[in-house]
């Protein structure tokens, strides 16, 4: 930040110091450049000064924000000395600010502009991070028809209910997306067989129509468990719920399943058969 060069205050004297001296024999900006000590400086001197310090105590948190380590201390400010008996504040600041460089002035409106929203809201601190834009913004979007064709409008099929009801295994392949719109599309097409269970005679969905359930891939096993998990939600209590979410979730976050996903399977399928026929 380039630094204000601040007038002596009589014509032709030596302002200069040390950069550093004692307190109140003189005070050094950050560019080297020696300026009157404070208890030689006029009432806008000190404005000047103070203002300047601002802007660089303002870039010097900017750095520290950043996660630079090596950040010289803040300045402190000057005490202000007794205002002058003419012109009012605002003038005396006026003539001070215009002694500053244009990118010192820039720094300093943009420092005190936030102290006077601070004063206002003490809530809204100044914010020197930058603010992502908004990517997602629903007032723009289009509300979807209601006759959306797609699985995912699709429930259970009550051929599944039928086969739990009756104490028969589900596997997973009947919660996928492909069969789940089979069942809805062709469910009055496809095989039923009669079975007797304790007594009862049940017309039942012939599980032979459709593919093992040893032969899914990752994708299809992951999006038919996701379903399953619904069913469960809808047709099981709560420990049930908790239970079967801790066994797909476990079993998805295996780095197996990347390497050996036959085996995470082969360890599913046998665990939800165990359950089933107890």
């Amino acid at each position: 930040m380039t630094s204000a060069v601040i007038p002596s205050v009589a014509s032709g004297s030596s302002a200069a110091a040390p950069s550093s001296t004692p307190s109140g024999t003189g005070v050094a900006n950050p560019s080297g450049i020696p300026v009157p000590s404070a208890m030689q400086m006029t009432y806008d001197q000190v404005v000047a000064e103070n203002t300047r310090r601002v802007a660089s105590n303002a870039a010097l948190q900017l750095l520290r924000d950043a996660g630079n380590a090596n950040v010289a201390p803040d300045k402190p400010l000057i005490p202000l000395p007794s205002s002058p008996s003419t012109g009012n504040r605002l003038q005396q600041w006026i003539s001070a600010f215009v002694n500053l460089s244009p990118n010192s002035q820039a720094q300093g409106a943009s420092v005190l502009e936030g102290i006077a929203g601070t004063a206002k809201n003490p809530a809204n601190r100044p914010n020197t991070t930058s603010i992502a834009k908004t990517l997602f913004d629903s007032s723009k979007e289009i509300a979807s028809s209601s006759g959306l064709d797609s699985t995912y409008n699709f429930g259970i099929h009550h051929f599944i209910q039928d086969l739990a009801n009756a104490g028969e295994y589900c596997p997973l392949t009947l919660f996928s997306n492909k069969n789940t719109e089979r069942l809805h599309r062709e469910g009055h097409s496809l095989k039923r067989s009669k079975v007797h269970v304790n007594g009862i005679s049940h017309h039942l969905l012939d599980l032979s129509q459709f593919e093992s359930e040893r032969d899914l891939d990752p994708l299809t096993w992951q999006e038919a468990f996701q379903r399953y998990l619904s069913w469960i939600a809808d047709v099981g209590d709560a420990q049930s719920v908790k239970r079967w979410t801790t066994h797909f979730t476990t079993l998805a976050k295996d780095e197996a399943i990347r390497k050996n996903f036959r085996a995470i399977l082969e360890f599913d399928i046998e665990t939800r058969q165990n359950y089933a026929l107890r």
